[in-house]
């Protein structure tokens, strides 16, 4: 991908023009030397601006060289973040940045204690890592049955679970946190009487072992954090650690055990240690945070501190305090409280909008999902047309994160552009990192080629493929295959296809050299990956060769969903080629596979460094992801009963905070989980609206199934609602299909009607001449003169007629000509039923057993989502296959003889030329001929409709007027026996099938067919088609093609 070039951002230095502290922000600054404080604060009272005024006072003021402070983060975003306000804010040279992530320092300061001792630095490994580690233990176990005995809940469906191996590594993090080693962790299994614990003590005995022979260099998070506490409490802890004077960490609510035994071990050697946060905001606390760390770091650090509490909430305005004090009131105080005290730091003559253009506070009740998101989406362009918002200046918030990748979507398809953080979903669900991932792992040959993996190649970006185009590229390979003679499936012969270049060739269609150009790519990344080619040269291969880089660059320029999802997918391939490239530079030499195998099975995702995107667009994250980061406009949505607040106990599997508990000595008898469980929730809420300058927006859907969240009912009495039904739209898109109906469909007032309808025309024209989509008539459905109207047939024409067509086209002359001419989708059904056909043709043996062997001989031509759909299948074709079994047993005991089978004729009727094709003619010991139709459907049974059976009188008429005596002369001399139809999916009168029967005609019923054969020729030659305006069989196959013809045009009455 080539850079263009770039745009100067256009950004003041806060040294410049940045606030002045308040009175307990100086309050902080004025601490004395080698005083350690907690520092409480509301949200928006400037914890993060007092930091970096404390940091800049002590170098600019004191005389404090830069390395002699760090400043920490819990987060690599809020590092960054925080490295870049220090460096403009101190103004001076540094060596390195002033701030970083507790696990970076821990880093640091373990890899010069392994250098000083001569072994070589350990390797942090990430979380999907592990994930995929402990899963390949867990998988071992159950395939050898070997392993720790679990309780009988935890069954091996249960260990298979992402979630189990979440718990199981908090239980393990814990474990290492609190120096449990497993062998006390059993001992605690089984005085607490958990077996669980027990169980977990010995596989994480196995998994250290495991780990400790193939990467003895590799330690988790908590590990680290554990050897680097002992290395600063050494005598020799490096120069780093040495020469540290102060240590400044933000948003301590988030730390863990880990963070806090690393500032102890500083707090040991004398190193003042100023924290900052706020318990009530705290988002880590399932996940072993210590919300009330603040509270007691006096007595965590083992030395004097002092706690000062920051007294005004600049961020927000009267009411969007009140809300979330109101919040965070219901929240227990985790040690701490004083900082709830805060006062409303601005007026509403400080806000950015008046309160009378944007109230503080609004509540959205849509009465679907999809309404949900379209009334955010239409308040959100309305704030940034009219009130003109950034976009980067609104968020939404949702509680989980399964539900960002959908909601981002909604916006953008709204005209919202909308992004997500890199790194909040594992690489292999990005769609385009998923597919890149794909062709490679399937070129380099550790994933065999299958009939379901080339379909997804071909329909994926890197094939350019639709659906329509894939199944022309199988009927073409279908077609050559019967023209040689063969038969073997479209899949078999696309998967042979896409491993052979040049197989493609005899298809001179942009299909087929679309579809050439990925088998060619496969090939080359074969041939790369057995010359030993590393991740990163496989992955560049297939990228350049598919000439995405530049269609994507060019669509991401662009605006609408196009552009957005395009920005994403080059977010993805960024993504995946930045963990490539760390993965060649940490492990050299390695091969690709174990790339492969690491990413593509990994569940968890893995945090990045790629650029993170900067654009003008709504975030769309949870709780946690707007840690450390203040918007205008803060929508919470997704507020629902039972999701937010979600009360399901968390650690309900291993129960690792309980473990903590039974550590520390807390009786969790005299807890109350349920509450709680309620406190983090309400710290997620309280998180999330604390957010807003200056307007919140709580949105939820109600109806027969959906409850809004009791977090609702914290809002104001007075909160105005969202109107989500009467808005007009602020899109070019909804105003012009506005414009559109208000042009074609009158009011009740003539004189107001005119008046629109000629309002309605102008701004149609206006937008039709800046091109605008859909505005110029043109373009609408309905208003383009037909291509011919002459009648399908002309005068002097036969007109086609297939037997097994008329009783359609007597039924609806329409739904008959659109499936004649669109064609009708192939179904399983409709293949199964062309298998029994061809196995009943060919049968020479009536027993089950061998009906059965052909149909397996071509079962493979099915193609199937899934294997239980196939097992199903299987056993329906098995009854079918009975039936038909049982009925050529009787046929044969009658002493019956098969004339024929699949036999065509041809008959003219007048202008009719009838065409079809008789499963079977049999003839019985009297002479008479039946004329026998396999059905594989639900049986008809009404004798009026069976006598007048379209098909069944077409082939009555085929033998009266003797098309089939070059069948029948040779056998002597027959009559007349009537036609059936033979059903065999369901059985009567002790038998498997059953024969729907239409006697012999006599001439005038003859005479009758011919009439209707001849009336069905005139229709199906006319020039237009009538049908019934409703469907009567909604939902059966094929219905939404037909429906699509029943949409009214612009231009109709």
């Amino acid at each position: 991908m080539n850079i263009t070039g770039f745009e100067r951002r256009r950004e003041v230095s806060s040294a410049a023009t940045g606030p002045s502290p308040d009175v307990s922000q100086l309050a902080v600054l004025a601490l004395p030397e080698g005083s350690s404080a907690a520092v409480l604060g509301a949200p928006g009272t400037g914890k993060t601006f007092t930091l970096v005024e404390l940091v800049a006072d002590r170098v600019l003021n004191r005389g404090y060289a830069p390395d002699e402070i760090v400043a920490l983060t819990p987060t690599r975003a809020s590092a960054t973040r925080l490295r870049d306000a220090l460096a403009l804010r101190v103004g001076v040279a540094t060596n390195g940045p002033l701030a970083r992530t507790v696990n970076s320092l821990a880093h640091e300061v373990v890899g010069a204690a392994a250098r000083s001792a001569g072994v070589a630095p350990p390797r942090l490994v990430t979380g999907g890592e592990q994930d995929a580690d402990i899963a390949q233990l867990l998988h071992g176990h159950a395939e050898e049955g070997t392993g720790p005995v679990w309780p009988a809940m935890l069954t091996p469906d249960v260990r298979r679970l992402r979630g189990f191996r979440s718990e199981l590594r908090e239980l393990m993090m814990r474990a290492t946190e609190f120096n449990v080693s497993p062998a006390r962790l059993r001992a605690l299994g089984r005085e607490f009487d958990r077996a669980e614990w027990t169980a977990a003590a010995d596989f994480i005995g196995e998994y250290h072992d495991v780990i400790g022979n193939f990467r003895d260099n590799q330690l988790d998070s908590a590990e680290l954090a554990q050897y680097a506490a002992t290395a600063i409490a050494s005598a020799d802890p490096g120069e780093r650690i040495q020469r540290l004077r102060l240590v400044v960490i933000d948003d301590l609510q988030e730390a863990t055990e880990s963070t806090l035994a690393i500032l102890r071990a500083l707090a040991g050697r004398g190193i003042t240690i100023v924290a900052f946060g706020d318990p009530d905001v705290a988002a880590n606390a399932f996940r072993g945070g210590e919300p009330d760390a603040l509270g007691r770091l006096g007595a965590i650090l083992r030395s004097p501190v002092q706690t000062l509490v920051l007294q005004r909430a600049h961020r927000q305005g009267p009411l969007l305090r009140n809300l979330t004090a109101s919040v965070t009131s219901r929240i227990g105080t985790a040690a701490a409280g004083s900082q709830r005290a805060a006062v409303a730091g601005r007026t509403e003559d400080d806000d950015e909008i008046p309160p009378v253009v944007m109230p503080p506070i609004l509540t959205l009740s849509a009465s679907t999902p999809a309404r949900q998101w379209s009334a955010v989406a239409r308040h959100l362009r309305e704030q940034h047309l009219v009130n003109d918002v950034p976009w980067s200046q609104m968020v939404v918030v949702v509680r989980s994160g399964a539900q960002i990748a959908g909601i981002r979507r909604s916006l953008s398809l709204a005209e919202v552009p909308a992004r997500t953080t890199v790194g909040a979903t594992a690489l292999r669900e990005d769609r385009a990192a998923r597919a890149l991932l794909t062709l490679v792992d399937v070129g380099a040959g550790r994933t065999a080629l299958t009939p379901a993996l080339a379909a997804e190649l071909l329909l994926g970006p890197f094939g350019g493929l639709d659906r329509l185009m894939l199944r022309r590229l199988r009927l073409a390979l279908r077609a050559e295959e019967i023209a040689g003679g063969n038969l073997r499936s479209s899949d078999e012969l696309l998967v042979e296809a896409l491993s052979a270049p040049g197989r493609f060739a005899t298809i001179d269609h942009r299909v087929g050299r679309s579809a050439d150009r990925l088998a060619t790519t496969l090939a080359e990344i074969r041939t790369l990956a057995e010359t030993d080619g590393t991740i990163e040269e496989l992955l560049w291969l297939a990228w350049e060769r598919s000439g995405l880089a530049s269609t994507w660059f060019e669509q991401a320029l662009s605006a609408g969903i196009t552009a957005a999802e395009a920005n994403s997918n080059l977010d993805g391939v960024v993504a995946l080629f930045t963990a490539a490239k760390r993965f060649v530079e940490r492990q050299p030499g390695t091969p690709a596979g174990v790339f492969l195998s690491a990413v593509l099975d990994a569940e968890v995702p893995e945090d990045t460094l790629s650029p993170q995107p900067n654009d003008d667009a709504v975030l769309v994250t949870t709780p946690p992801g707007t840690v450390g980061l203040e918007f205008a406009i803060v929508v919470v949505a997704n507020l629902q009963d039972g999701a937010w607040p979600n009360l399901r106990l968390r650690g309900s599997l291993l129960g690792p905070q309980e473990l903590v508990r039974a550590i520390t000595g807390i009786d969790s008898a005299t807890l109350d989980e349920r509450k709680l469980v309620l406190g983090d929730e309400l710290r997620m809420f309280a998180l999330a609206v604390s957010r807003a300058r200056s307007q919140v927006v709580l949105a939820t859907v109600a109806n027969e199934d959906d409850a809004p969240s009791v977090f609702l009912t914290l809002a104001p009495k007075d909160t105005p609602v969202i109107d989500t039904s009467s808005l007009p739209p602020l899109s070019l898109r909804g105003l012009t299909g506005r414009l559109r109906r208000d042009l074609v469909q009158p009011g009740r007032s003539v004189t107001r009607a005119a008046s629109d309808r000629a309002a309605a025309a102008s701004a149609l024209a206006r937008l039709a001449a800046e091109h605008v989509p859909g505005a110029d008539p043109a373009q609408w459905h309905g208003l383009l003169e037909p291509s011919t109207t002459e009648p399908m047939f002309g005068e002097e024409e036969k007109v086609p007629v297939s037997p097994s067509r008329l009783e359609r086209f007597e039924d609806s002359p329409l739904d008959w000509f659109i499936e004649t001419i669109a064609g009708s989708e192939s179904s399983t059904s409709m293949g199964l039923g062309t298998i029994l056909h061809w196995a009943m043709e060919t049968a020479t043996d009536p027993s089950i057993d061998r009906l059965w062997d052909s149909v397996e001989s071509r079962w493979k031509e099915l193609p199937f989502e899934s294997e239980w759909m196939a097992e199903t299948q299987k056993r329906t074709a098995r009854v079918l296959v009975a039936a038909i079994g049982e009925y050529l047993a009787d046929f044969q005991r009658e002493g019956k003889t098969l004339v024929g089978a699949e036999k065509r004729f041809s008959l003219d009727i007048g202008r009719a030329q009838v065409n079809g094709s008789i499963d079977r003619i049999e003839r019985a010991a009297d002479g008479s001929v039946h004329i026998v139709d396999l059905k594989t459907g639900t049986p008809i049974t009404q004798p009026a409709k069976i006598a007048a059976h379209p098909q069944l009188g077409a082939y009555q008429l085929a033998y009266a007027q003797g098309v089939l005596d070059e069948f029948l002369d040779e056998l002597g001399e027959h009559h007349a026996g009537g036609a059936k139809l033979l059903y065999v999916k369901k059985g009567v009168r002790s038998k498997l099938y059953r024969e729907s029967v239409q006697p012999p005609l006599d001439e005038e019923a003859l005479e009758g067919f011919r009439t209707r054969i001849r009336q069905a020729a005139v229709g199906m030659a006319a020039a237009e088609y009538e049908g019934a305006i409703e469907l009567r069989s909604w939902g059966s196959g094929g219905t939404s093609n037909l429906a699509i013809h029943r949409v009214r045009a612009v231009s109709s009455d």
